[in-house]
């Protein structure tokens, strides 16, 4: 162990590469006239380590090391203006469907709010294994149950905005809405409000926010290790 009265002449961090250890989707639903997205991220069990070196050492050595996760926005899909919801339910199934394997199953979280609730009852009578998401004010997320949360908007702009600094989230030129992705982080920030929360807000008029809330989902999702139970099967005797 390096004490601190040690001259330190080297003191560098890094991520490793890690190794692909499932997938965080999140769904944005828009209402009728807006538009849905979904965000498809592989998540990487990683190592956050730090390596330091003294004056009187031949090579630095690891003085911290923790467990992380990095994300890899694997695809990131604007549906077209006026998609129903039961298409959109089949389309992410499909999605589901196609994925390689990977160590767990995918886990996917759905925005229920206002319009979503009847389309998240949907989604899991097809079957689909899911979070339901109660996008709420305030700062402090809620789990009524297993299947559902309630998570202020500031919460997962922060989580969104915390693994893009620590370079922990890595945009691929393969999703087709990465472009419009990247344009829509570029009109939202996050500050503090007078209150001391954190929000997400546009500081330009008419810009969509569905790409950031689908990866948001996502990656605050990934970061909460939730893996959503299937739903029950119920069958009937004879």
């Amino acid at each position: 162990m390096i004490g601190s009265y040690t001259e330190i002449v080297e003191d560098r961090r890094v991520i490793t590469e890690g190794q692909l250890d499932g997938y965080s989707i999140g769904l944005d639903l828009g209402k009728s006239q807006d538009f849905t997205a979904i965000c498809v991220a592989e998540v990487y069990l990683c190592e956050r380590q730090r390596w330091q070196r003294t004056k009187f050492q031949p090579a630095a050595q690891t003085a911290q090391r923790r467990v992380t996760w990095r994300y890899r926005i694997r695809n990131v899909h604007r549906y077209p203006r006026g998609t129903s919801y039961p298409d959109i339910a089949r389309s992410v199934q499909n999605v589901i469907g196609q994925l390689p394997a990977a160590p767990v199953p995918p886990a996917l979280f759905v925005d229920r709010t206002g319009v979503g609730a009847p389309v998240v009852d949907t989604m899991r009578e097809m079957g689909l294994a899911l979070v339901g998401v109660s996008i709420t004010g305030g700062s402090k997320v809620n789990r009524p149950n297993s299947r559902e949360a309630n998570v202020p908007k500031s919460v997962l702009a922060s989580a969104l905005d915390i693994a893009f600094s620590e370079d922990r989230l890595e945009l691929t030129s393969q999703a087709t809405a990465s472009e419009a992705l990247k344009s829509e982080l570029q009109g939202f920030r996050v500050k503090k409000t007078a209150h001391g929360n954190e929000t997400m807000e546009a500081w330009r008029e008419g810009i969509h926010d569905d790409l950031v809330l689908a990866t948001a989902l996502a990656v605050w999702g990934g970061e909460q290790r939730i893996r959503p139970r299937p739903p029950i099967q119920w069958s009937m005797g004879r």
